[in-house]
């Protein structure tokens, strides 16, 4: 009789997040075992404690991160983070997946698809935060001290999307417009355009790296995203849809300044799928999702 082999372990930090759902829910479908870490309390960790939580297991995946507030906390979440995860990484002999930012190219040319040898040129300390943490984990590929990959995240969508974000708060203004018999809805100016991408890819992405990670298919930085650019008001038509919402949608909120620094957004997935990845779920699969709770 066949053994069944025996399950794989992955330390998965900010396991409780957006994306760290999705994560751990894609890592259990494919038969690891979770174990789960906050990254607020690994920050400033000693190795003692990261040997605790390494012992036993077969990879790092770092989905820990913050989007907003002050430089000394974006550098805590973003960079030093990280710097700890590298180290015990290198330590335990296992392999890093972290998530980063498509946010690290800063302004691209309309219609270019960025490649991971792009100038980076974030505009904004979040992205330059996640630049640094990238740069750490590139460092140590080149060095041969550990295999990792930062995933360079366009826009997730997904079940569990906050309303701090336009996908979220778009899903709440619709749903209570809809229930409210509302006849319009107000947003900012909609033309930006972004690359979307399924949440449940993204941790599809995650596991296939652990895999190709070893093999030297994958290190460094890799682009996650749909590798197509699309406005943002995609967004709000696509969900104005789905829920049946035929209010008149309105663009003349104040934008978001992003928007305009950032008029354009598209990654080139060429590492990615000559890795051996493609994409499983369209922009109306994440829309619908988002509207959901999370699955593997």
């Amino acid at each position: 009789m066949t053994e069944s082999p025996a399950p794989r372990t992955a330390l998965l930090i900010g396991a409780s997040g957006f994306l760290g759902r999705h994560v751990a829910a894609q890592l259990r479908a494919e038969g690891w075992t979770v174990r789960a870490a906050s990254g607020a309390a690994l920050t400033d960790a000693p190795e003692s404690t990261w040997h605790d939580l390494t012992r036993g297991a077969h990879a790092i995946v770092n989905a820990a991160g913050l989007t907003a507030g002050t430089l000394p906390d974006l550098t805590r979440a973003n960079v030093l983070l990280v710097a700890q995860a590298l180290g015990a990484a290198a330590r335990a002999g296992l392999p890093l997946v972290h998530l980063s930012s498509a946010a690290e190219y800063g302004r691209t040319p309309h219609e270019h698809a960025s490649r991971e040898d792009d100038p980076a040129r974030p505009l904004s300390p979040y992205g330059a935060s996640k630049l640094a943490g990238t740069a750490l984990i590139e460092e140590a590929v080149r060095s041969g001290r550990v295999q990792a990959a930062a995933l360079r995240l366009t826009n997730p969508l997904g079940a569990g999307l906050g309303e701090g974000t336009l996908p979220g708060r778009a899903a709440a203004t619709l749903r209570a417009a809809r229930a409210a018999g509302q006849r319009s809805v107000r947003f900012g100016p909609l033309g930006a355009y972004r690359d979307f991408v399924a949440a449940r890819d993204v941790a599809r992405a995650v596991t296939h790296t652990l895999t190709a990670l070893p093999q030297g298919a994958l290190g460094g930085a890799v682009n996650v995203g749909s590798g197509e650019a699309r406005p943002v008001r995609d967004i709000v038509t696509g969900l104005a849809t789905q829920l049946d919402y035929d209010g008149e949608i309105l663009e003349d909120a104040p934008g978001s300044p992003r928007s305009g620094d950032v008029p354009w957004q598209q990654a080139s997935l060429e590492r990615l799928h000559a890795s051996g990845f493609q994409l499983r779920h369209t922009f109306a699969d994440a829309l619908r999702a988002l509207l959901g709770p999370v699955t593997a």
